[in-house]
């Protein structure tokens, strides 16, 4: 068959952005606007090429590549665009009944056609969130065992440990055989740039959920792709099997996990450091993500591994991350400072104390505050009340620093004489607060009377309802409007529609949806190699992210931008993140450092775009 002129012209214009990009080694210097040119080299044909996600283009496939690769006769004649094909996955999607279905109907598109799951994906980001993740996600973990269709990820589980390192020797391998991740096949460790791992004992509101939490893991990796445009076949979802102590999982026939109860104490920390030493072995550019981890070891193992590795965990830094972005941003619009903020936050487990890390680090890093004066500004309340230093053992790791003394509150009316306890009212009415963070999982805890008492202290309440699901929230934004009398800053973390203002106006609540900075901040720390993610480098990435907020040029708008922007926002948040690891000296990229500083053949900020991974089919070539 004659291919034709057009054919010849792209494949002489592969080939040479293809010599471009290994000019310099590993790193390819392909400007944004070319590198979806660039040929992706496979062996694979008919059948085989079909059944491979990662290379399958279903009708997409041109004609020429129909007759180059023997594809004639397995596929319909009519060739369909990317756009074509997302417009009937979205009109079949529409049809599943239930979100758990809906949820499988993706499942089913990412195990035929990577492509076309991600294109689908970012076309309906802000509708479709909730069914690949939480709340969606949720159902699918918990029905794990009895919907498995086929394994995606990495299962390590504890009677296997002596096996740990072959099993993950062997993802590695079969990574390096697929088509279009090693950059340079000399360096065969460097095919991973991201493991995210979950040990399952705190799925989204549900518990322990043991070997289902796999789908976390898989579902978390998804979004760093959909949010910062991490290549997806360089992220390793893992699940640590070590037990359940979910009873109803043991009565389950059909569960595929462990059946014993959760492995703890010393043999615990020694499988997951055995794991974390291996990754680092055999990933040594990888950054490892900690997902939903239980509040007794999820503080205690970022608090040890955090200077030894570049690790996020997402429930306690991702959370207090992009509710910092949009404190800094609501302070802004209120025009004061954040070293004038008294902060209640109301719910003292590991989302709220990651919170207070993080505005803690934001009043020493940005305000320059010493660790004492910044853990003045805090009060912090659990179920038994405003954490004080008399509860000794009762605290936990993490909210020993935020005790107030004694001392301090004695003379503090109680509204209740009966309760030995400083609750939520008390607090309020003492501290006078000018910022209210829920993190309780305490349905309309935010009552009239507290936002009422807290508005009359200050011209504008910052009230952040961070619960999820939306159930679960402290308080609706329309009712902190009223109560407020529309002079409110609202942050929520589940979404809600915009509120109508005494004005006539409309108020944008803004969602502190984690997707809007650690995909960005991931990117960063991939594309700078950093030795860690400090303090600083997270810090830059807030700052950057309050930078874009719609308030700032409208008050009534969103205190953060719209998640349907997130691959813009990344580009933005991640130069950040690479200039401070830089300015850091914790960069390790010699290509990154010389961009940075000016050196390279184009701007950060390019440099980035051309790095993300893109939801579109580019040209397949042919090899022996």
């Amino acid at each position: 068959m004659r291919l034709p002129r057009k054919h010849f012209k792209i494949q002489r214009n592969a080939c040479r952005i293809e010599s471009r990009r290994f000019a310099t080694g590993d790193q390819p210097v392909v400007p944004p606007e070319e590198k979806n040119l660039v040929p992706i080299r496979t062996n694979l044909k008919g059948s085989a090429l079909l059944n491979t996600p990662r290379l399958n283009k279903g009708s997409g496939f041109t004609r020429e590549e129909r007759a180059i690769f023997g594809l004639e006769g397995f596929l319909p004649y009519d060739v369909h665009s990317l756009e074509k094909q997302c417009h009937r996955a979205y009109t079949q999607l529409l049809k599943q009944p239930s979100v758990i279905l809906k949820h499988a109907f993706l499942a089913s598109l990412r195990d035929q056609n990577q492509v076309l799951f991600y294109k689908l994906m970012q076309d309906h980001l802000k509708e479709l969130l909730g069914v690949l993740y939480t709340p969606g996600a949720a159902e699918a973990v918990a029905q794990y065992s009895s919907l498995f269709r086929r394994p995606i990820g990495c299962f390590i589980s504890f009677p296997n440990a002596d096996g740990m390192r072959a099993q993950l020797e062997s993802h590695l391998a079969d990574v390096n055989r697929t088509a279009d991740v090693a950059y340079d096949k000399t360096k065969p460790n460097d095919a991973i740039d991201l493991v995210v791992v979950t040990d399952s004992e705190a799925i989204l509101g549900i518990g322990d959920q043991g070997v289902g939490g796999i789908t976390i893991s898989t579902s978390k990796a998804a979004l760093y792709t959909l949010g910062a445009g991490i290549n997806p076949n360089r992220i390793l979802p893992v699940v640590l099997d070590v037990g359940t102590d979910n009873h109803a999982l043991f009565a389950d026939k059909l569960y595929m996990g462990w059946k014993r109860t959760r492995l703890r104490g010393r043999n615990y920390d020694a499988f997951v450091e055995r794991f974390l030493t291996i990754c680092r072995d055999l990933f040594p550019s990888s950054i490892i993500h900690f997902e939903d981890f239980g509040m007794a070891n999820a503080h205690r193992l970022m608090e040890k591994y955090k200077d030894r590795m570049p690790m996020f965990n997402d429930d306690i830094q991702g959370t207090g991350a992009v509710a910092l972005a949009a404190l800094i941003a609501a302070i802004r619009v209120s025009g004061t400072k954040l070293a004038d903020q008294r902060i209640v936050i109301y719910g003292a487990g590991s989302a709220g104390m990651g919170i207070a890390d993080q505005i803690k680090d934001g009043l020493m890093i940005l305000e320059g505050l010493s660790e004492k004066e910044a853990l003045d500004r805090f009060w912090c309340v659990d179920k038994d009340g405003l954490l004080l230093e008399s509860m000794g053992n009762g605290l936990r790791h993490s909210q020993i620093p935020y005790a107030r003394a004694d001392d301090e509150v004695k003379d503090w009316p109680r509204e209740n004489k009966k309760h030995k306890g400083l609750f939520l009212m008390d607090v309020v009415r003492a501290v006078k607060p000018t910022v209210l963070i829920g993190t309780s999982t305490h349905q309309r805890s935010f009552t009239e009377e507290i936002v009422k008492e807290m508005a009359s202290h200050v011209e504008r309440p910052i009230i952040f309802p961070m619960s999820n699901p939306t159930a679960l929230c402290e308080v609706d934004p329309v009712d902190a409007m009223e109560w407020t009398n529309g002079r409110a800053l609202v942050a929520t973390g589940s979404p809600f529609n915009p509120v109508d203002l005494p004005n006539g106006k409309k108020y944008t609540v803004a969602q502190t949806n984690n997707a809007l900075i650690y995909p960005a901040l991931g990117l960063g720390a991939i594309l700078s190699r950093a030795r860690t993610i400090s303090r600083s480098m997270l810090m830059a990435g807030v700052n950057s992210l309050a930078d874009l907020s719609p308030a700032l040029n409208n008050h009534e708008a969103s205190l953060l931008p719209d998640l349907a922007d997130v691959r813009k926002v990344s580009v933005h948040v991640a130069a950040a993140v690479v200039r401070q690891a830089v300015e850091d000296n914790n960069a390790q990229d010699e290509n990154t450092i010389k961009i940075v500083k000016g050196d390279g053949e184009m701007s950060l900020e390019d440099y980035i775009r051309s790095r993300m991974w893109d939801a579109v089919y580019r040209p397949l070539e042919l090899v022996d």
